[in-house]
Parts: C-alpha cells; structure tokens; sequence
C-alpha cells in the first residue's frame, strides 16, 4: 500500500509545486520540450517510512497512519534521498516542523498573489475551459452568505482566509467572467461546467470539508506555475464558490 493518488496531489498543492527542503524550493514540474503535458518529478517522502527497513519506520502505526497526507512530505529526489540517509539530522519532528513551516509559507504566498491578478492571469488559469460544453442540468444551487457556505461545506480557518482572499478580487472576476461572454456567451456555463465536474468526481470519493476544497483549488490551478497564476485559479474557484455555483449550498 502507498499513497492515493488524490493525497498526493492535495500534497503537491499545498506544498505549491515546491520542495519542501529548507532553502531548496525547486519547482517540481517540469515541462515538455514538444509542448505537450508536463512531467512532476515531486516526490510524496514518508516522514515516518513505509516498511520495517525504512526511515524513521514506527511500528505502532498503522499503514494507513503511515500513508496519510499528514505522514508525508512534498520533496525533490536529491533531498528525499537526503533525509533517509542522514536520519540522525532529520528526525520525525523536524521533518513534521519542515513540512508545517513550508505549507504555511506557500499559502501566504498564494493569498498576496491575489494583489497581481489581472485579466491576462485570468485568461491564462481558465483557458481549459473550451473543452467543456454547457450543462444545462446542472444543480440549483441559490446564493448564500459566503460564512454560511463555509459553515456548511466545514471548512475550517486556513480555507476561509483563501475565501476571503478570493474574494477580495471577485468583482474582477466578475468583469473577466462578463468580458469573455461577450465574445462566448455560453463562457459562464462551460466555466461552471468544468469545475462542477471536477466537484462532483471528487464527492464521488468520498472528499469532504477542507480536503475537497483543497483537491479544487489543486483542479483550479493545474499547469500554472506563475505565483499569480496559480492565485488567478484560486480566484476563479473563489468567484464560482461565492455565486454558490460549486460546493453545496
């Protein structure tokens, strides 16, 4: 057993792409020569190791403790390599303080990037939009207060500053959103279309609270790198979250 493909992404999100490693921060995307996708070479490093002759291994816990996001960290090969090597400098809780510390960082750094956001950011995080088609079954889902949405999709403190962020640039979306369906006016259905999708997929494993809202906003920033970028798909998810379009009401 090892980690799910959904905790590793929630793991490559909140660690922004980055290796965690003290001073390292190398991005962990790299991409194709041809243009086509690009190839992660991020690595999900066990805190505590996976089996009997790793890292670091603690046999009190159990493989699901072992696999869970909490147990992991988000590193490039040279340094997972490191901290299993040189087990006497990287104990379980210098590397649990590591992994806290740069998360910690990454979201401020998304949160201020909201500041740079401008219609050509917008353009850049929703250009995968034209793939999706308008759905014109989609649910009801009438506006609420954004607090009372967070209460009821339990989100907890860290996804309400993001939301709150967000929002301080959703009139900007807003405009963006209005701009693009004057050249494309089925733009706002599709762009719902394709984060309603994603939303319900991820229902559809069991993704709840701050979890799912994370493996959205990891959806609402794939191929950007751009610190702006990355916020500009944040800001997007944020726009459809207040309109209570995405997330339930």
């Amino acid at each position: 057993m090892s980690a799910t493909y959904p905790t590793k992404l929630l793991l490559a999100f909140r660690s922004g792409d980055r290796c965690a490693f003290l001073g390292c921060f190398r991005q962990l995307s790299v991409d194709a020569p041809s243009g086509g996708d690009p190839v992660v070479i991020g690595e999900a490093a066990h805190i505590a190791g996976e089996q009997p002759a790793a890292a670091r291994f603690d046999a009190s816990m159990t493989d699901d403790q072992r696999n869970h996001y909490r147990n992991l960290i988000y590193l490039c090969g040279d340094h997972h390599t490191q901290i299993d090597k040189q087990v006497a400098d990287f104990t379980v809780d210098a590397l649990s303080r590591l992994k806290v510390e740069h998360e910690a960082k990454v979201r401020d750094g998304l949160n201020a990037a909201f500041a740079q956001i401008g219609f050509s950011e917008l353009q850049l995080a929703t250009a995968w939009v034209n793939r999706f088609q308008p759905d014109a079954d989609s649910p009801d889902l009438s506006l609420l207060p954004p607090e009372e949405k967070i209460k009821k999709n339990e989100l907890t403190n860290g996804s309400r500053v993001t939301i709150t962020m967000g929002l301080s640039v959703a009139r900007l979306v807003g405009e963006f959103v209005q701009q693009e369906s004057l050249i494309d006016p089925d733009y706002p259905e599709r762009l719902k279309a394709g984060f309603l999708e994603e939303y319900f997929r991820l229902r559809r494993g069991s993704h709840r609270a701050d979890e799912l809202f994370d493996l959205m906003c990891e959806f609402s920033q794939r191929g950007l790198k751009g610190q702006s970028q990355r916020s500009a798909g944040l800001a997007v998810l944020v726009y459809l979250f207040e309109k209570c379009d995405v997330f339930e009401k």
